[in-house]
């Protein structure tokens, strides 16, 4: 989708405009050299400043900042200042996830509340945890190698987070060529990176995916939880990808209960419009829940006492073998295992 065509109704906190501006070390009376063109009042870059930026306005600001920045790698600067605080209730959602699949999983699920442009598909095989940048909107080649960076970094920052340590694990690929400043990568990520890949992937061993947050709470991260699936609940349908809004209709009904026709029926399509538009996002009904089906199920073996039986049957499952089977295929453990083997 072209960016005029998006980008008007994705909206984005101001807070990231703001960011941009301390990492460009700006002054007052230069703020507005980095909203050139935007029709936004400097007021937007106080402290505080609830206001919502267009994604044109973004990525115009992002083309300014390069501008102003005389620097070509002012991607992996900016990357290196978007850490998980940076994302109000979803970053405070990542930091107190269980492990490292949760923390990666919140900040895919709740990522349409803060960079709405964007999207993290992640997937699972051959023992790898893959989380792919799916891009909405279409900007300049420079602007879009700024997002690339921003995401490798940001995902980076995420389990670095929960580890407490120097990812040296992951493979990490980006879309666009090496450029002239490649050498300075290895001044912001810990592996190699590689370029001119089909997708920008970020990817970490199945067994590093489990590694428990040694600082994670399950009563914060329940709060947490909350505050963003209320916060998506109340974002714009327009604002969101299908599979976003397929997984909010979910969310809003007792699991098992909704199926695909339902769904759509919903959402005023036919079954088949409903999956060609997922096609497009490189998910399925299936996967969104069968992943939706998975994140509750962690959620409520480490948030409750709820027995192993009383979850499977909340989760539509009727036979509990079923579900332990199925538990174990996500989480590569057992329901108890998993359960006594997370910090509490």
């Amino acid at each position: 989708m072209s960016l005029s065509d998006a980008g008007k109704e994705l909206l984005v906190p101001g807070s990231y405009t703001r960011i941009v501006a301390r990492e460009l070390g700006l002054q007052e009376r230069s703020l507005s050299r980095l909203l050139r063109g935007t029709d936004l009042p400097v007021s937007i870059l106080r402290p505080g400043d609830g206001t919502h930026v267009t994604a044109v306005q973004q990525m115009r600001v992002l083309e300014n900042a390069l501008h102003i920045a005389k620097a070509p790698e002012f991607g992996l600067r900016l990357g290196r200042r978007l850490q998980p605080a940076s994302h109000g209730p979803m970053g405070y959602l990542v930091l107190s996830s269980p492990d490292v699949i949760s923390a990666l999983e919140a900040f895919a699920n709740f990522l349409p509340l803060r960079l709405p442009f964007s999207r993290v598909n992640i997937t699972q095989e051959n023992g790898w945890l893959t989380c792919t940048l799916v891009l909405k909107i279409d900007p300049e080649f420079e602007v879009k190698r700024i997002l690339q960076e921003c995401f490798a970094l940001m995902l980076q920052a995420v389990v670095e987070s929960v580890m407490g340590r120097h990812l040296t694990e992951a493979k990490i690929g980006l879309q666009h060529p090496e450029p002239d400043y490649g050498p300075l990568y290895g001044d912001y990520f810990h592996v190699p990176v590689t370029f001119s890949r089909d997708n920008s992937t970020f990817e970490i061993p199945l067994t590093l995916a489990r590694e428990a947050n040694i600082a994670g709470h399950s009563d914060s991260y329940a709060v947490a939880q909350d505050l963003c699936l209320g916060l998506l609940q109340k974002m714009p349908a327009a604002t969101l990808a299908t599979s976003d809004q397929v997984r909010r209709l979910l969310l809003s009904s007792p699991i098992g209960s909704l199926t695909a026709d339902d769904v759509a029926r919903a959402m005023f399509v036919t079954k088949r419009t409903l999956q060609r538009r997922l096609d497009a996002e490189a998910t399925s009904y299936r996967e969104i829940t069968e992943t939706l089906t998975s994140e509750l199920a962690a959620r409520h073996l480490l948030d409750s006492d709820m027995t192993i039986e009383a979850v499977a049957t909340l989760l539509g499952y009727c036979d509990t073998a079923a579900f332990r089977k199925a538990f174990r295929r996500w989480y590569g453990q057992s329901p108890s295992d998993y359960r006594n083997n997370s910090p509490g």
